[in-house]
């Protein structure tokens, strides 16, 4: 089997001959379905952003190829149901790259690319009856930029940042007084933070900072820094008070921020 695969000579077609081999040999691959795969996808998403981030470039080659082996797995389970194939997801995508840069392929000028391309997608979904139509299931800080984004081509938009944040304050003085009121409700509370995140997403956005990516790094780093803070706490986290352990913290930052570290 394994001579089989090697024998092929371009890398694409033997990955797509050893998903068939693993699909009809493997009993995991084999009761793998398009909703069970979807949270391995997710990981792999982000392990690419995490090499991406890292700028591991040796890394970052494994997780897309670890990525570019669920393509091809959904594409092996949509071509036992006679859906499409591989080839079919290459040619698909290569004709809307095409036809989404006519700046390029026609030669057609434009002075606004993004608005153009944008356009074009918008004529390719000319069913939806909103633009809050077809946005996927993101997490819910991608989401909120995408809303954002539909909202704002038709002008419903603030047009400076510092709008936005004139706006951020307004919701976290709204908080403050949920939050100090005698017997506070944890609907009204959850109902405004979600505005201050959805505020902050806002401006972030306004700003070129993609809050998702953003809180995926502020995750990262608070978690680095807190191995380093273990590893400095002889006698354990536990023994030390809050006091103790923010003197750690704040060494355990100094050493992960180095240069080099």
């Amino acid at each position: 089997m394994k001579k089989r695969i090697n024998k092929i000579v371009h890398a694409i077609d033997r990955l797509e001959v050893l998903m068939d081999v693993l699909r009809e040999e493997c009993p995991w691959d084999q009761k793998q379905t398009l909703s069970s795969l979807r949270t391995y996808t997710l990981e792999e998403v982000h392990e690419v952003l995490e090499a991406i981030d890292r700028e591991d470039w040796d890394n970052l080659k494994i997780e897309l190829g670890d990525l570019l082996l669920q393509i091809v797995f959904y594409a092996r389970i949509a071509k036992e149901q006679q859906r499409f194939s591989l080839h079919d997801i290459a040619e698909a995508v290569v004709e809307k790259m095409i036809r989404r840069h006519p700046h390029v392929f026609d030669r057609k000028e434009t002075e606004n690319l993004s608005k153009q391309w944008e356009e074009l997608k918008q004529a390719e979904h000319s069913d939806r009856e909103s633009l809050m139509d077809g946005i996927p299931p993101l997490p819910a800080l991608a989401y909120a930029k995408k809303v954002q984004q539909r909202a704002a081509r038709v002008g419903f938009d603030w047009t400076q940042a510092a709008e936005v944040l004139e706006k951020m304050h307004e919701e976290l003085a709204e908080f403050e007084n949920e939050v100090l009121e005698k017997m506070p409700k944890a609907e009204r509370l959850e109902d405004e933070f979600g505005d201050i995140l959805f505020t902050l997403v806002n401006l972030g956005r306004k700003l070129g900072i993609d809050a998702e990516l953003a809180l995926m790094r502020t995750n990262r780093k608070f978690s680095e820094r807190f191995r380093g803070m273990e590893r400095l706490a002889s006698d354990g986290l536990e023994a030390l008070s809050l006091q103790e352990q923010e003197v750690l913290y704040q060494k355990a930052k100094a050493l992960a921020d180095k240069p080099g570290q």
